[in-house]
C-alpha cells in the first residue's frame, strides 16, 4: 500500500511540475528599452502586430506602457484602448508615441494566437526624423507562429530587453509541486 501512495505522490509531482514547465513558456512578456545611451531629446516608439492577410487570428494586449512620453499617442489600423494600458492590437494595428529620451520605457505583452496557417510579428523600435535609434530598424520583435511555443523573440540592441513572464497558474502548479516533494520528504523521514 505505501507503494501506491509513494506512487501517486511521485505522478501528482511530475505532473505539476511538468504543468509548471509548460506554462512557464507562456504569451505573456515584460520589455524594457533604456534610452540613456541615446542622448536626450525627442523620439518617437513606434509597436506594430502585423501578419499576412490569412494570418491566424490573434490579438496583442500591451498594458502598463511607462516612460517619459511628450503628447498624445497616435493610433492607426487595428487597436483599441488608451494609454497607460490595455492597449489590445489586431491584426495592422500600429502606435507611434513620441517619447523624452533618457530614461526606460516599459511595458508588458500578452498574446491570444487562434488556429491558422500563417503567423504574425509583433514589433518596437526607437526612431526620430531620420532614422532608427538603438539598431538599424526594430528593436525587437515577437514572431507568433500558430502551434509554436514559446514564440520567437528577437531583440537587435542592447537598449532592448525581453522577459518572459510565467502565468500566474504555473506558479500554482509550482507551487502544488513543492508541497508534493515535501510530503514525500517528511514521509520518508518519519
Amino acid at each position: 500500500m505505501t507503494f501506491v501512495k509513494d506512487l501517486l505522490i511521485k505522478l501528482m509531482l511530475t505532473t505539476a511540475l511538468l504543468g509548471g514547465a509548460g506554462q512557464a513558456s507562456a504569451q505573456n512578456y515584460s520589455i524594457t528599452i533604456d534610452t540613456a545611451t541615446l542622448g536626450g531629446g525627442t523620439a518617437y516608439l513606434g509597436l506594430y502586430f502585423l501578419g499576412l492577410a490569412d494570418a491566424a487570428p490573434a490579438s496583442a494586449t500591451v498594458s502598463q506602457l511607462l516612460g517619459d512620453f511628450a503628447g498624445p499617442a497616435q493610433f492607426s489600423g487595428a487597436i483599441s484602448g488608451a494609454l497607460p494600458g490595455p492597449l489590445v492590437f489586431g491584426n495592422g494595428g500600429e502606435l507611434v508615441q513620441a517619447v523624452t529620451l533618457g530614461g526606460t520605457l516599459k511595458f508588458n505583452l500578452h498574446f491570444t494566437l487562434g488556429s491558422g496557417d500563417a503567423g504574425l510579428n509583433f514589433g518596437w523600435a526607437l526612431f526620430n526624423d531620420s532614422s532608427y535609434l538603438g539598431a538599424d530598424g526594430d528593436l525587437g520583435a515577437i514572431a507568433l507562429q500558430p502551434g509554436a511555443t514559446p514564440y520567437a523573440v528577437s531583440t537587435f540592441s542592447a537598449v532592448s530587453s525581453v522577459t518572459a513572464v510565467p502565468e500566474p497558474a504555473s506558479y500554482a502548479l509550482l507551487l502544488a509541486g513543492l508541497l508534493c516533494m515535501a510530503m514525500l520528504r517528511r514521509r520518508r523521514a518519519g
